[in-house]
């Protein structure tokens, strides 16, 4: 006997699946370039806790990007539900400084799979997928357990519900320091052998600016005499 399946049903299912395939393919979107088409997105991607923690990380990579830093800085203050800028929020102060730094961009990067301190944790920021261990609840957060490849310890970043969507409330995790990657330590080994020293670089003639005279060098400027007298003029009547 065939079963009859009611249409609602049928739509139900279909729903699920168009949902779990938006999300998907979101998540293989390249990074967001303007607030709009983030704001655009996190609309359906941030209805899960991992969705909106991706978005979150999104973001962050688009910040480490001066040329996209500005556009950023909006999503960032997006995703964390903050009330004013994020530039002028004293708790991420630290968060703010340490993705400006070049020298700790690493630091953000360790979290997406296949990335390690061995290959200078290499990856893909428009295509990544995040290392996460686990997704508990806490009195009305949602804390996910992510794994470094560069620390020993996960660190946790907590969420919260905001009219149905999941916003990232505390990230403090996500920027304490982990093993550098190879090629910084590779790049100190030699520090104190004076055979990896740089030449030193010798401006060039062209570059360097023209010898401006000595003004003490110069003689005295003399004063112009007086205009001798026209013919016929008193002198004594001149004024």
């Amino acid at each position: 006997m065939i079963k009859a399946t009611s249409s609602s049903g049928l739509l139900g299912k279909a729903s699920v699946f168009l949902a779990c395939f938006v999300f998907a393919a979101g998540s293989a979107m390249a990074l967001p370039q303007t607030y709009k088409e983030f704001k655009a997105r996190y609309q359906t991607e941030a209805r899960t806790p991992q969705g909106a923690l991706k978005m979150h990380f999104e973001a962050i990579f688009a910040y480490l990007n001066k040329e996209t830093r500005a556009e950023a800085s909006k999503m960032i203050r997006y995703s964390m539900y903050l009330p004013m800028p994020l530039e002028q929020s004293r708790n991420n102060a630290t968060f703010v400084e340490r993705m400006k730094d070049p020298g700790y961009n690493f630091v953000f990067r360790s979290f997406a799979k296949g990335t390690s301190p061995e290959n200078s944790y290499s990856m893909n920021p428009d295509s990544f997928e995040l290392n996460i261990l686990k997704i508990r609840d806490s009195e009305g957060y949602k804390k996910i357990d992510l794994r470094s490849s560069g620390a020993d310890n996960m660190r946790t970043v907590w969420l919260l519900n905001h009219d149905g969507l999941w916003y990232v409330h505390t990230n403090g995790g996500l920027y304490a320091m982990v093993r550098e990657p190879k090629n910084i330590v590779d790049s100190r080994k030699h520090q104190h052998d004076a055979d990896f020293d740089e030449p030193e670089q010798q401006p060039s003639p062209a570059a360097q600016p023209a010898q401006q005279p000595d003004p003490a060098a110069q003689p005295a400027q003399q004063p112009d005499p007086a205009p001798a007298p026209a013919s016929g003029e008193n002198p004594a009547n001149a004024w």
